[in-house]
């Protein structure tokens, strides 16, 4: 009994309630005639209630675990002493739940709102009982509507009016009750986050986020919550985020800030700040951010990657690869971040470095048929033909087993040219002939197959029909015309060749090696080899130009010497 007590004193003590202790008279209340005596008696008595209320429900926790059966006696108990108690009824009700006493937990639900009728969370409760539970939207309204006619100024009985209307199909009546909140006039910031997130919600409905009439309203709500929460950090937290996604820029610069007073040590809200400050020009200031941001966790990949965007921008290719390379070792998980290194690695005139990340990412990420594709564009960018080729063998073998969509006729067209210039020339047309298989009016394969049989001087009839195939879809595409040009050269029709050559140097924007090459071949097979050297000796020194130009002005020259 003594340790009964002692609990009922703590617990009093703990929810500052005060205990009078008595000392009982033998009379009877009748023979009392002061009036006071009998309304501290009565105060001792509801307070011992209290008291004993607060004690079961110890008890209760207490139980919880080993004896749950008696956790639930005693919470039953607590709340037959106490049950105007909504805190209690709501456990209660938990519990129920719990065991899928859905007619239970709404009685004590209904008992205890009976005893306190204004509680707007023991109808909130009961709403969302009747709406998630037992899907009866009309009683699920009605409790919603108790608890908004006694707390007009809070967001949760719109939100559950809102989330009824919407569950019932009723899209109208959903906007209804944004317009009703809309209407109040409080200084509650959690209501108007709330009410701009309902905002949104119903954007997403709408299924158009960008309405400018409902946006303008969410952008409002956010402000008016920001305006009124700036000691609030879960308020500001979530204007931001809302301002950030938005495209709000100032707006979200200025709850940053505000938050990070509040959180100084928040990476996460000055990641935001820094990149907002970055999209909006502010580059100074967002590299001071990003700083700050490392200083506090050097493991930042946000952090990384947005100063290495901020230096991709200024053109500083070395120091935003650094940047990147440090995002990579932070998290090698993406291959996207790879090809991104290994793109800036080429801006950054290091191809080699860049062939480098890509073996790794290609052994890391060993069936996605992209990265030794792109290892193979690399490859051949440096002129490692052979490599090149074996990185689109292993491309081809990932797609066939993984990716099949990836066999595309394009990716035929790369391989076909991998081939090509690995020597591979049989392997190349086959490669070229499955890219017109998957897309019969591919030019440029059209237009390669062509040129290559007419190097080859075989085929030269397909080769022709290829190539006009080609000029079809693009007919001022000097390649294609210095295609036709060499294909009607190798058939000896050197008037028309002349024809389609000199088209396809007044289509080029600068002079072409290889086309003019070819035209002052066509010159001297017309008896014009003065017009031959002067049309060879304009690409002199051009990169690219071939060796043997040089050699045939020589040639030229010297069967001109008297």
């Amino acid at each position: 009994m003594f340790a009964r007590s002692r609990l009922r004193l703590f617990v009093a003590e703990a929810l500052g309630v005060t205990v009078l202790v008595w000392a009982w008279p033998t009379t009877t209340l009748a023979s009392w005639t002061d009036l006071e005596s009998v309304r501290e008696a009565e105060l001792s008595h509801a307070a011992n209630r209290r008291v004993e209320a607060m004690a079961r429900i110890a008890a209760a926790y207490l139980t919880t675990d080993s004896d749950p059966e008696a956790s639930m006696e005693h919470h039953q108990r607590a709340l037959d002493l106490d049950r105007s108690n909504a805190p209690l009824a709501l456990d209660m009700a938990g519990l129920h739940l719990q065991r899928a006493e859905i007619p239970e937990a709404l009685a004590v639900l209904k008992d205890s709102l009976k005893h306190n009728p204004k509680s707007a969370d023991l109808a909130l409760r009961i709403s969302g009982i009747y709406l998630v539970k037992l899907r009866k939207m009309e009683l699920a309204e009605r409790y919603a509507r108790k608890a908004l006619k006694v707390a007009p100024d809070l967001i949760e009985p719109y939100q559950m009016l809102y989330a009824i209307a919407r569950a019932g199909g009723r899209g109208e009546a959903a906007a209804a009750v944004l317009t009703l909140a809309e209407e109040r006039r409080n200084d509650n910031a959690e209501f108007w986050t709330g009410l701009g997130d309902l905002s949104v919600s119903q954007m997403l409905m709408e299924g158009n986020l960008v309405a400018q009439e409902r946006a303008g309203r969410a952008v409002s709500h956010f402000r008016r919550a920001v305006e009124l929460g700036q000691q609030d950090a879960n308020v500001l937290l979530r204007a931001l985020n809302f301002f950030f996604a938005s495209g709000y820029p100032d707006d979200a610069v200025a709850s940053a800030r505000r938050l990070l007073v509040l959180q100084p040590s928040d990476t996460s809200s000055r990641e935001k700040l820094a990149i907002v400050l970055a999209q909006t020009g502010r580059l100074e200031q967002a590299v001071i951010e990003l700083n700050a941001v490392v200083a506090e966790n050097p493991a930042s990949l946000i952090a990384y990657r947005t100063h290495g965007e901020l230096l991709r921008q200024q053109e500083d290719f070395s120091a935003a690869l650094e940047k990147f390379e440090k995002a990579l070792l932070l998290s090698d998980n993406d291959p996207r971040l790879y090809l991104e290194v290994v793109d800036l690695c080429l801006k950054a005139d290091k191809p080699d470095r860049g062939a480098w990340w890509l073996a790794q990412a290609r052994e890391k990420f060993n069936r996605l048929p992209e990265l030794p594709f792109y290892e193979s564009q690399l490859l051949g960018y440096l002129l490692r033909w052979e490599e090149a080729l074996h990185a689109m063998d292993l491309a081809a073998d990932l797609a066939a087993q993984y990716q099949p969509s990836f066999l595309t006729a394009e990716f035929y067209f790369h391989y076909g040219v991998m081939a090509e210039r690995a020597g591979q020339h049989a392997k190349a047309v086959g490669h070229f002939l499955s890219c017109l298989e998957v897309d019969g009016d591919h030019a440029a394969s059209l237009n390669y197959l062509a040129y290559m049989w007419a190097e080859q001087g075989e085929n030269l009839v397909v080769a022709e029909d290829y190539v006009r195939r080609a000029l079809e879809q693009e007919p001022q595409n000097p390649a294609y015309l210095d295609s036709l040009g060499w294909v009607l050269y190798q058939q000896g029709r050197y008037e028309e060749a002349l024809s389609s050559l000199e088209e396809a140097v007044g289509h080029s924007l600068q002079p072409d090696p290889t086309i003019v090459e070819h035209l002052g071949d066509v010159l001297v097979k017309l008896g014009r080899p003065e017009e031959a050297v002067t049309s060879w000796q304009r690409v002199l020194g051009v990169e690219g130009v071939s060796a043997e130009v040089a050699v045939k002005i020589r040639a030229v020259r010297a069967t001109q010497t008297p």
